[in-house]
């Protein structure tokens, strides 16, 4: 069934000009006064549940009356504007101790002592054994759960460079800091 459409725009007008009288008769059954519209209703007296024990002996007239809500706590503080660019770089690093350097150098009358050198950290390897054949000598580390086959020259894990091996030494350097250190291997 295909509808007329003048037939249709006559029923949309229809339908918004029965909305609109519906609209204004609700708007006239108000029951409230006018100028008590925007006012804030006040709470309804509440039923204070039987309570057993000393508060419930003491007669309602000693009975000490809950203070108000102070509603000026709950108001927000104004919006802060940040400072700077939102989406700008930033550096989490923290700002260096300007003030305690400066109170140091007052205090004492000179610069602190520059910090010591970094030192590399101590051998993490145990000595098993060696092989020597002809001109080549390998040895045999351990380093925690793993076993190690090294030769003078080579690099153990981009951190320790195995430089020579004598009788009673086997000579490493920390490549990091480029810092030799010996392990010693006794003699049976």
């Amino acid at each position: 069934m295909r509808i007329n459409p003048k037939l249709r725009v006559g029923a949309l007008i229809g339908a918004s000009a029965l909305t609109l009288v519906a609209v204004r008769w609700a708007d006239t059954l108000t029951d409230v006064p006018e100028a008590s519209a925007g006012a804030v209703a006040e709470p309804a007296p509440r039923a204070r549940p039987a309570t057993r024990g000393a508060d419930a002996a003491l007669p309602q007239a000693t009975k000490q009356p809950q203070p108000a809500l102070d509603l000026q706590k709950l108001q927000r503080s104004p919006a802060v504007d940040p400072e700077g660019d939102p989406f700008g770089s930033r550096s989490f690093r923290p700002a260096p101790p300007k003030a305690k350097v400066q109170a140091a150098v007052g205090a004492a009358g000179a610069a602190p002592a520059p910090a010591p050198p970094p030192q590399a950290p101590p051998l993490p390897f145990a000595y098993i054994g060696r092989l020597s054949e002809d001109r080549d000598t390998t040895v045999f580390l351990a380093m925690g759960e793993r076993n190690l086959v090294v030769k003078p020259g080579d690099v153990i894990d981009n951190t320790y460079r195995l430089e020579e091996i004598n009788d009673s030494a086997v000579v490493l350097t920390y490549i990091p800091l480029s810092q030799r250190q010996t392990l010693s291997i006794g003699t049976p």
